[in-house]
């Protein structure tokens, strides 16, 4: 059985990636970047016991690190890069 991530760590990464865009300078497409934010999101939803295996989070952290804010956001690319920091290791334990 996969860890469960704690409904708080789940909403804050919720709360990241409805914040978060698809960089200029990241790769693929802004469009294939948004359905798998939306995948991610689906996956984090509360009404489910979001469950991840060690590799699934690493994919998680991944994804956000090459993510930047939003224009609507209203952050820099080193706030954002620092909220992405500052979950890592929350992540990271949630899987031990």
């Amino acid at each position: 059985m996969a860890p469960t991530l704690s409904d708080q760590l789940a909403a804050r990464v919720r709360s990241l990636l409805r914040r978060a865009d698809h960089p200029a300078t990241a790769a693929g497409t802004a469009a294939g970047w948004r359905e798998q934010r939306d995948q991610w999101l689906d996956a984090l939803d509360p009404r489910y016991s979001p469950e991840f295996s060690a590799a699934e989070v690493r994919r998680l952290i991944d994804f956000l690190a090459e993510s930047g804010p939003s224009a609507s956001s209203r952050v820099s690319a080193a706030e954002f890069s620092g909220e992405v920091d500052s979950l890592t290791p929350e992540l990271l334990f949630s899987t031990q």
